[in-house]
């Protein structure tokens, strides 16, 4: 009796090449292989392919690997705790501010924010488009995901990170973010799992690039990297794009995840509401500041707000103070953003520099 074979699992690569003119041979190969492209990649100069098994993948390089770089499409986690759950409390009546834009001085300069709008990228789940809170400030939004064409958020995550970045505050009992005059822009690269791949990533890299972003939140990570992405990163910084993400919930020394842990990007740790690092952050030598990520109440879908946890929510609070600050002083380097931003950063006395980097920017210190 003949034994059953299992089906080879199809797997997708992305194939940069070393050079333009080479696409031709790459279409040829890819034929020859079984293979096809998926999803074209104009900011690393490459493309998205899957082909029948990994074997499959080995054959058709083998000859031509002074032409082609091939890597994994990485898979990306979100940087939150979802359990446990906790409920914002209903806003009724006046403004409510949540402890973390508190710590970090955040009502105490809206009254000095111009109306010079900054233009803040997300790439997240997604987006509540139609929360009170969020709809005025949104200015466009993209799904990079496969056969999905709308960015609304349908997990939640995208729409808390938003909201904390820039919320309108608007309507009577809503929640108004660090920045309320923010253009966000939303790229929906994560699915409703909570789960993000590499290709779609820099697919909305590039989109951002395109809209001249100043700021881009990230606050999802990996463990491993490669030069793809690396490339891409590069790619944003030469820009002058400033790119701020979430460290990762490790719980340990040494473990800032990436894209945090490059050094173009600005690493988040979380802390609490009494000013200790959280049991789940990631810690390391490449933590730029830190900032409150522990029970962070923001918008969420359906029209609402929860409170969350997470390094996730740590990034976002630095992407808003950015924002202030290229809000009062306009476009700037992120080098200098980063010096201004030290300049006004507090040493937490019971935190080292793996746990907080230079500390928790505090903004009233930046902006007077």
């Amino acid at each position: 009796m003949e034994e059953k074979t299992t089906p080879s699992k199809r797997v997708k690569k992305i194939i940069t090449l070393q050079e333009q003119g080479n696409f031709n041979l790459l279409k040829q190969t890819l034929e020859r292989s079984g293979a096809q492209i998926i999803k074209k990649l104009p900011l690393v100069d490459g493309y998205l392919c899957e082909f029948p098994s990994e074997d499959n993948v080995v054959a058709a390089v083998r000859s031509n690997e002074e032409l082609f770089q091939v890597e994994d499409d990485l898979e990306f986690k979100l940087c939150w705790l979802p359990q446990p759950f906790y409920q914002a409390p209903a806003f009724v009546g006046a403004k409510r501010v949540g402890w973390g834009l508190k710590r970090i001085g955040a009502p105490q300069v809206w009254n000095k924010l111009k109306e010079r709008r900054v233009r803040v990228g997300i790439i997240d789940t997604g987006i509540d488009y139609n929360h009170p809170d969020l709809l005025n400030n949104i200015k466009e939004g993209i799904s990079t995901l496969d056969g999905q064409q709308q960015f609304l958020d349908d997990y939640g995550h995208g729409t808390h990170v938003a909201g904390i970045i820039g919320s309108s505050g608007q309507k009577s009992g809503s929640m108004t973010g660090i920045n309320p005059y923010v253009d966000i822009y939303v790229v929906k690269a994560f699915n409703r799992e909570g789960k993000g791949n590499l290709s779609d990533i820099i697919e909305g890299l590039d989109w951002l690039a395109r809209r001249q972003i100043e700021i881009i939140n990230m606050s999802f990570s990996t463990t491993e990297t490669n030069k793809t992405f690396s490339g891409a990163i590069r790619y944003l910084d030469n820009k002058g794009i400033t790119m701020v993400a979430a460290a990762g919930n490790d719980g340990e020394r040494n473990s800032v995840n990436y894209p945090a842990r490059f050094t173009q990007v600005l690493a988040v740790s979380a802390t609490d509401k009494y000013d200790r690092i959280a049991q789940f952050s990631s810690t390391g030598p490449e933590i730029d500041f830190c900032a409150p990520g522990v029970e962070i109440p923001s918008a969420w879908i359906g029209g609402g707000y929860e409170m969350k946890s997470g390094t996730s929510f740590a990034a976002p609070h630095i992407t808003g103070t950015v924002a202030d600050l290229l809000n009062i002083h306009g476009s700037m380097s992120s080098t200098r953003v980063k010096e201004i931003m030290a300049g006004g950063a507090v040493r937490l006395s019971h935190l080292n520099s793996e746990q907080q980097g230079i500390g928790m920017v505090e903004l009233p210190r930046i902006i007077r």
